[in-house]
């Protein structure tokens, strides 16, 4: 490949996000990519506005750490159910009465794929936090998943596709259930440490069970129950209620970091790179069998309207966060786009972030497959 001109394809990004952030789209934002195939290896970050530290700002780098939201799904959750698959403990055809107490009928036939891939009937969302905070910290969990099993369903399991948090909460549990460990602890342990990049963790991690203090965030807004700054706490309030650990959300990350590990997704899919948790064989076939709008977690773009743009090929995996965050991997091509925002301190309205979205996407790709010929 030949040596690609940075400037050129930042010049343009500059311009786009320069506009968001005059728009109050967000007030931090870190986006990267890689390209790692036949035609060689490259990755750049580019960072604009400020994060909070102590007491201070300071300008976005690609060491800010960003609340990553639903990326726990796909990266936190999906990967570890891989992990102790791999170990036999656990099967996509299992049922939830198999791992969880008190499964009522008419959720007896929900199966850890149907949870996957958002097919169980479970509901998208309920405000459980409202009620959770009136109990003691270690009897939270147990408690919220008393409510979703008692919660009904809105179609039979298997029928249709919802995309739900409820769901992937049930994941994390079973695998903390499963693996004896905290899903944070079992996921740092099975999936990050192994991976050959010295230090991962310290830029991808959960805040809610280690010291922050170090770190500089790109804050979220206030908490509006505790009524304290969301800066190193998680945005989701069912999250947050569980002290910052959940199957759907409490991921947190830097841009230098999270690329590296999407990288190392797109390397093992090509079988450059094996994992010591999963195999090759296990990894390229749940990312090859799409249920619904997921491979086996990790959503796929929808034609014409994703907000990774049109440039992706259909060999691609990603997932979008709440908090304005985003991954794409186009597995054939070996590239990846990582985007990091805190849009949600400017407001929750979707509108701005979705029309930036494929926008920021289609800029870069055609940059990138234009470079690599």
């Amino acid at each position: 490949m030949e040596k690609r001109e940075p400037s050129l394809l930042k010049k343009n990004i500059d311009k786009l996000l320069g506009k968001a952030m005059k728009n109050h789209v967000f007030t931090a934002c870190s986006v990267g990519f890689f390209i790692n195939n036949e035609q060689g290896r490259e990755r750049d970050i580019f960072n604009y506005g400020f994060a909070e530290g102590d007491n201070d700002c300071f300008p976005v780098n690609q060491d800010t750490v960003f609340d990553l939201a639903s990326l726990t799904k796909p990266l936190v959750t999906s990967l570890c159910l891989l992990a102790v698959m791999e170990e036999k403990k656990i099967g996509v055809a299992d049922t939830l009465d198999k791992f969880l107490p008190t499964v009522p009928v008419d959720k007896s036939k929900i199966t850890i794929l149907h949870l996957l891939t958002h097919s169980s009937g479970l509901p998208a969302h309920r405000p459980y936090y409202r009620e959770l905070v009136k109990y003691p910290d270690n009897k939270r969990m147990e408690i919220l998943i008393a409510w979703i099993l008692a919660e009904k369903l809105v179609f039979d399991p298997g029928m249709a596709h919802l995309y739900s948090d409820l769901g992937f909460i049930l994941l994390g549990r079973i695998i903390e259930k499963i693996s004896g460990d905290s899903l944070d602890e079992y996921w740092k342990k099975k999936i990050l440490q192994p991976l050959p990049r010295i230090g991962l963790e310290k830029g991808l991690f959960f805040p809610g069970k280690q010291e922050s203090a170090l770190k500089v965030y790109a804050g979220t807004g206030v908490c509006e129950w505790s009524k304290k700054r969301l800066s190193g706490l998680v945005h989701d309030d069912n999250c947050r209620a569980l002290g910052g650990v959940a199957g759907h959300a409490g991921l947190f990350g830097n841009s230098d970091a999270l690329l590296s590990f999407c990288e190392m997704i797109a390397l093992q899919f090509r079988g450059e790179y094996n994992h010591p948790s999963f195999s090759t064989e296990e990894i390229k076939k749940r990312l090859t069998e799409k249920k619904g709008f997921c491979f086996f977690g990790f959503d796929t773009p929808t034609a014409g309207t994703s907000s990774s743009g049109h440039y992706f090929s259909e060999m691609t995996i990603g997932h979008l966060g709440f908090t304005g965050t985003s991954f794409w991997i186009d597995l054939q091509r070996g590239i990846g786009i990582v985007l990091l925002t805190n849009r949600v301190v400017c407001g929750e309205a979707t509108v701005p972030i979705k029309n930036l979205r494929p926008l920021l996407h289609d800029l870069i790709m055609q940059f990138l497959i234009k470079k690599s010929g």
